[in-house]
């Protein structure tokens, strides 16, 4: 191939090369893999056009780059999209129901009674994120008056977390949790 056409033609795989470089910096998968693609189409179309030792070598020295940026690129990962979930960032919220309520462990399941206190005007609500194995609670009295608790040691949350209003299931009565607590062994 003409000295000046080659050159041309390895300053423009090397300015892609760049170009990939940069993209892969700012972690944009897609449009890197474009590139990628481009510019190994390019490097395809050159390799048989190189004549002489010099040129040889130049094309090989472009594809170990283009070999090197492959790994780079393999790295990346594509940000990965939500589905239609609600509420945390993507999380996947809990559904509590009665069924599921009796699914928790027999000591969770009478502590928490336990710090229903016998107030028969009392509800719980469970929370909704994490996975649902020992989830912090809250208790609303008779009174109106509302108490958090930890799932993990059922202490009392002082204050109550601002942001775990909205991650609360609906209300489950005194009567619902003792019915599912008296069936425990």
């Amino acid at each position: 191939m003409e000295p000046n056409k080659f050159r041309e033609s390895r300053q423009s795989i090397n300015r892609m090369c760049e170009q990939i470089d940069q993209l892969i910096e700012k972690k944009a998968v897609e449009e890197s893999k474009a590139c990628f693609e481009e510019v190994n189409g390019e490097l395809d179309a050159l390799r048989p056009q190189a004549e002489g030792e010099i040129q040889k070598r130049s094309v090989k020295n472009l594809g170990m780059k283009i070999n090197a940026l492959s790994g780079k690129l393999s790295k990346l990962k594509a940000k990965r999209k939500t589905a239609s979930r609600s509420g945390s960032g993507g999380k996947s919220m809990i559904e509590w129901d009665e069924e599921r309520i009796a699914g928790l462990s027999d000591v969770f399941l009478k502590k928490m009674f336990a710090n229903m206190a016998d107030d028969k005007a009392s509800q719980v609500f469970l929370g909704t994120t994490g996975k649902g194995i020992r989830p912090n609670y809250r208790i609303k009295f008779g009174d109106e008056r509302i108490a958090g608790f930890t799932g993990s040691g059922h202490k009392p949350q002082e204050p109550l977390p601002a942001s775990g209003g909205k991650h609360l299931s609906q209300p489950f009565s005194y009567e619902t949790i003792e019915a599912i607590v008296s069936k425990l062994s």
